[in-house]
Parts: structure tokens; C-alpha cells; sequence
């Protein structure tokens, strides 16, 4: 080939990718419409939905854009690396429990009420309410209906924010919370418990028959809500949720990967102890066992797998379970 004619198929080939390039740049913006076009088509389906247009309208009305904050949370997540140990530790620190423990005695009264009623020991439900608002103190400054719009608008899961979306302005379409009152985390989650939309729709409960499924200002509504969540995914009532053990000289360690079930007397054939000569459960459950990033081992139960389903993390249950405890001031079995 002379030089001459490599040149110019050098130069065809460059404009060809660029032609692809900016064919697919266009197919893109095809595909993804503008914002204002975006928030149209997203009101006609929001009413006939159900939703009033002047709800949407008012949710909307300061909704101009994407919100670069949330989108810059959204991709840029760090991943820190620690121990299930000092993860405990800073999560349920000993001010944490503290304030806890006064909570509990604080709202004996409902929190027991409650607890009977869907089967839930009441220490949990200040726990989780521990955890995820410091009890009510923070529970985020993010608008939620901006932070939908902006995740359903231009994240990688905009099915799923879209949902969220619609279930949120569900939420301001009955009257459950003001929109000025409607504010959470960058993702969505809001309220006393920090549900997502659909987490609301699914589990919130008007405990005080209000008409109102209010997580946001009213407490008995937002405890009824979370023994509703734990209680609905399978909460078994006066049973354990975990014991840390100790496994004997050359016990075989594949079994401690959270998936092999056996009874407590199955585990205790093989020489497993309790921590500190703890008081074995009562019953005969069944348990795995595991080991958080090498630290500690511990049985687990059913309870501690409900746990599992409102936050994904062997820490994040772990840690709730363990505050559940030092709150009510003794072991929970």
C-alpha cells in the first residue's frame, strides 16, 4: 500500500468513528429527553396514577433541575474498610446506648404496647430507631421529591427511583407528611426509621388512627412501622437472634459461612461454647455461624436474618442486635 493511499484510509476510518460516535451521542439524547419534556410525561402519569395535579404541581414547583449534589453522592460512595468491632463500636457508642436506654424508659408504655401486639421485643424497635435517626434528632436535609426526581432522572437505576418517585408523591397525595417536612437522606429514605417510599407504602402503619401514617413527626406511628417491617418479614417472637461462641481446637472452618443451618444441640455436640459461660438459648432453633470480616464468631437465628432484610450487612444487624441488648440491659433470648 503507498503512503498516499494509507493516509487516506487512515482518514476514512477516523471519520467513520466519529460518525459512529456522534450517531450514538444523538441515539442517547433520542432516548433520554430533556428535563422539562422528562417532568411532562412524568405528570401525566403521575395522574392518572391517581395523584392530583396540584400535588404534583406544588411537589414540582421547586424542582428545576437535577440536583448535582445528589447525583455527585450518588456516584462517588466511598468504600471504607473496617472491622465488625470498630464498626460497633462507632455505631453504638456508649452515649448511643445511653440515650437509648432513657428512650425506652421514656416510652415504656407505647413501645411495650406495641411489642405485644406484633410480637416484636420492644428493645429492637429502639434499636433501629438508634441507628438509623440518633432516635429522631437527624433524619436528613435532603428534599425527597428532588432527590427521586434526580435518581429516576439520571442514575443507573432509574426504574427503581421512578417507583420510589411515585410512591413518594403517594405519600404527599394522602396527606401523610407536608412537603416541607419531606426530607431524608440523598437516596430517598426519610422519616423516624428512614424507610424508603415503598418501604412506607408497604409497612407504615396509623397506629393512633389519625388517618395519617405519619413516620415523620409521630412516634407511636413510626414504632407501630418498624415492628410492623420486622413482623411482616418473619420476626419470631421471645426467640434469639444471635450468641457470640467460641469453636473449639481445629473445629473445621468451612462450616462458619452463614449458610450450613443446625440445631443449637447439633452445634454444641461439636464443642461450640458460649462467650463468658452465657446461658445457651432456650428451645432447640436452628443457627449458622459466622464470622464478621475474622472477628468474633457467632450463632445466628432467624431474627438476625430479619434484621438482614432492613439493611443488608452482617455489620450493620450485628450491631443492631448487640445495642438491642445493652439497652434492654440483658441478654435477649
Amino acid at each position: 500500500m503507498t503512503k498516499r493511499k494509507f493516509i487516506l484510509l487512515s482518514a476514512l476510518i477516523f471519520f467513520l468513528s466519529a460518525w459512529l460516535l456522534l450517531d450514538n451521542s444523538s441515539a442517547r439524547a433520542v432516548q433520554q429527553p430533556s428535563w422539562a419534556v422528562w417532568v411532562k410525561q412524568l405528570r401525566e402519569e403521575a395522574i392518572s396514577r391517581g395523584i392530583r395535579p396540584e400535588v404534583f404541581d406544588r411537589a414540582f414547583s421547586t424542582v428545576k433541575e437535577p440536583s448535582r449534589k445528589v447525583m455527585h453522592l450518588e456516584r462517588t460512595q466511598p468504600e471504607r474498610r473496617i472491622t465488625f468491632l470498630k464498626y460497633r463500636s462507632t455505631r453504638a457508642d456508649p452515649f448511643r446506648i445511653r440515650i437509648g436506654r432513657a428512650k425506652y424508659q421514656k416510652h415504656h408504655r407505647i413501645l411495650t404496647e406495641i411489642g405485644n401486639k406484633y410480637g416484636v421485643n420492644p428493645c429492637f424497635i429502639v434499636s433501629l430507631w438508634g441507628m438509623e435517626t440518633s432516635y429522631g434528632s437527624y433524619m436528613g436535609n435532603f428534599p425527597v421529591i428532588q432527590s427521586l426526581a434526580t435518581l429516576a432522572y439520571e442514575s443507573q437505576r432509574k426504574a427503581f427511583f421512578r417507583k420510589q418517585l411515585f410512591y413518594a408523591l403517594e405519600i404527599l397525595n394522602g396527606g401523610h407528611v407536608t412537603l416541607q417536612n419531606f426530607k431524608g437522606e440523598w437516596a430517598g429514605a426519610s422519616g423516624q426509621p428512614q424507610f424508603l417510599p415503598s418501604s412506607w407504602h408497604n409497612y407504615a402503619v396509623d397506629y393512633d388512627g389519625d388517618g395519617r401514617k405519619d413516620i415523620w413527626n409521630d412516634l407511636p406511628d413510626a414504632f407501630a412501622s418498624i415492628a410492623n417491617y420486622l413482623a411482616k418479614h418473619g420476626w419470631k417472637a421471645h426467640q434469639p437472634w444471635a450468641i457470640e461462641v467460641i469453636l473449639p481446637s481445629g473445629f473445621d472452618t468451612r462450616l462458619v459461612n452463614g449458610k450450613i443451618k443446625k440445631t443449637i444441640q447439633e452445634w454444641q455436640r461439636m464443642g461450640i461454647r458460649t462467650v463468658g459461660g452465657r446461658p445457651w438459648p432456650h428451645g432447640n432453633e436452628e443457627a449458622e455461624l459466622i464470622r464478621p470480616d475474622g472477628g468474633p464468631n457467632f450463632l445466628v437465628f432467624n431474627n438476625f436474618n430479619v434484621l438482614m432484610k432492613w439493611n443488608r450487612s452482617t455489620y450493620y444487624a450485628g450491631t443492631v442486635g448487640w445495642m438491642a441488648e445493652q439497652i434492654c440491659g440483658r441478654p435477649i433470648q
